[in-house]
């Protein structure tokens, strides 16, 4: 019986194999910030801006008194229910938000408008001048502020246009009524602008609900 081990009685030793690190997978980058802002959309202020207009508008054209103490008190509820629509409305945007500055701006006109509106009325008892001045300031101010705006902003908001299809129509009341000398006449065309001013931003605002998921799935 020869002596000595045989090749397979040694043990067997297995080399460690050197596998080659893996490369880590590359993380996917952060969402930057341009893509969250865009998340948050305008649509539903021109929404809520449109309720007061509307409600103010359908009732003078279904009040057969047309008065100027008719006419201030509805500036008055116009004035007061829209500033506080433009105020909470501009808390809830983001930073940053162009349309933030102007619904502010339009929210202090409004205010004092209507504000003047209800102490005219309960003071003095009203007045065709006063009427007119106070609607014709508010429309003068509050037009030009919207039709600046949107000439500034056509390039960074979508609402831009609008804003100055709004502009040119309350400065056009403004016009209307400095050419106008009786009360029926006064206040039945601001009741008409209320409602055509409602409605625009009742589509202002849907159109730019329907077409914010078309844009950001052509984008993606």
């Amino acid at each position: 019986m020869l002596s000595g081990a045989r090749p397979y009685d040694e043990p067997m030793t297995t080399e460690p194999s050197s596998a080659a690190p893996s490369s880590p997978a590359p993380s996917s980058p952060a969402p930057s910030s341009a893509a969250a802002a865009a998340s948050a959309s305008p649509w539903l202020a021109p929404l809520l801006r449109a309720v007061p207009a509307i409600v103010v508008g359908l009732a003078i054209t279904f009040t057969a008194d047309h008065s100027p103490a008719l006419g201030l008190a509805m500036l008055g509820a116009f004035g007061l229910a829209t500033a506080l629509v433009l105020a909470l409305t501009s808390v809830r945007m983001r930073r940053g938000e162009p349309l933030r500055p102007l619904h502010r701006g339009l929210a202090i006109i409004a205010g004092l408008a209507g504000a003047l509106a209800l102490v005219v009325l309960t003071t003095v008892g009203g007045g065709l001048a006063l009427l007119l001045l106070l609607v014709g300031g508010y429309a003068v101010l509050a037009g030009a502020l919207e039709l600046v705006w949107g000439i500034r902003h056509r390039d960074r908001s979508p609402l831009a246009r609008d804003a100055v299809v709004i502009g040119i129509g309350t400065l056009a009341l403004a016009v209307v009524l400095a050419l106008v000398g009786d009360p029926v006449s006064a206040v039945g065309f601001f009741g008409a602008y209320a409602v055509v001013l409602g409605i625009f931003l009742l589509i202002a605002g849907l159109s730019l609900k329907w077409s914010t998921p078309v844009k950001e799935s052509a984008a993606s």
